[in-house]
């Protein structure tokens, strides 16, 4: 008793096996219950009773959840993102939260790149025009070569998009409230204001976590800073664009287009944006892949087994 483990995340679930030998292994047992998908949170009030440990994908762990989880010690986000878990309140409760950093940047990133050369080069409006039995005339879109990329965020993810920005010859800005001198030095990205970046970059991808100061990050006045010739990229958080304000840029033509792989409702069930061909969209895809998938099981796994058995966690946040 004390160490069992529930997976709520659905892209982990189709493991059950391999994640009961490998808590086995460690001493805890993994839980099997029904998880009926889009998780309600009267669901998640019944799933948390007498579970001691935690692995959530986007499920929202309020503090009425929190409030339901009468055994609960630790609980690991199964990626990066843990904006979906009240912090203050399991902290409150003496809940070590954790993530799985440094599983997903390089996919991320790779996302972040396959949208900008996808707008670019009008890659899906041209793919489906074909499909109907067209061809041409051709959109021409900017080459990545020398171009400015403005990475607001430089963390991993951040930090993996301007390495891929410099192996395409892009000069890279960046903005964030903490300052690696280090890698920028090594790698030749400049530290500038928001505003400058948004300003002289070609393409701006978001790699910032959803907090008060980065909600609506992108708003009004943020786009109207933009090139009408730039492009916005989100895989970050949806919130951290307001979605009216793109939807008013991108109708008034005031920037070129934008890649989103996340949105502020979450499935979106009237999005807006499916109007404009200059736009690519994603359902929150950025860390699925099959290798970051792999790494962030076994770390997720990890987090909650070595709370369980009074080992610090490799990723806690709180």
């Amino acid at each position: 008793m004390g160490k069992d483990v529930l997976i709520l995340t659905s892209k982990f679930r189709g493991r059950a096996d391999v994640a009961a030998e490998f808590l086995e292994q460690r001493g805890c047992r993994l839980v099997e219950r029904e998880v009926v998908y889009p998780v309600t949170e009267d669901h998640l009030c019944e799933l948390v009773r007498d579970v001691d440990g935690l692995i959530t994908g986007l499920e929202p762990i309020t503090a009425r959840v929190l409030s339901h989880a009468n055994r609960l010690k630790v609980i690991s986000a199964a990626g990066v993102g843990f904006d979906h878990i009240d912090i203050d309140e399991a902290t409150r409760r003496g809940i070590a939260v954790c993530n799985c950093h440094g599983c997903n940047n390089h996919s991320v990133a790779e996302l972040a790149f396959g949208m900008m050369i996808g707008l670019s080069r009008s890659i899906y409006t041209l793919d489906r025009q074909i499909r109907n039995g067209g061809w041409g005339p051709v959109p021409f879109g900017p080459e990545l070569w020398d171009k400015t990329l403005g990475i607001v965020g430089l963390g991993r993810v951040g930090r993996s998009t301007a390495l891929l920005g410099r192996a395409f010859g892009m000069r890279v800005l960046a903005t964030d409230i903490v300052w690696d001198m280090t890698f920028a030095n090594e790698h030749g990205i400049s530290y500038v204001p928001l505003e400058r970046l948004l300003r002289e970059s070609d393409f701006v991808s978001l790699h910032v976590p959803l907090t008060p100061q980065t909600r609506h990050l992108i708003d009004e006045r943020a786009l109207a800073l933009m090139k009408p010739t730039a492009y916005l990229i989100n895989t970050s958080r949806g919130p951290v664009v307001k979605e009216s304000a793109l939807v008013d840029a991108l109708r008034a033509g005031r920037i070129a287009g934008a890649g989103l792989d996340v949105f502020e409702v979450e499935p979106h069930p009237n999005n807006p944006y499916v109007e404009f061909d200059n736009v690519i969209l994603t359902p929150h895809i950025g860390g699925s892949t099959h290798d970051a998938s792999e790494r962030a099981f076994y770390l997720a796994l990890t987090n909650v087994a070595n709370v369980l058995n009074g080992e610090p966690a490799h990723c806690q946040v709180n």
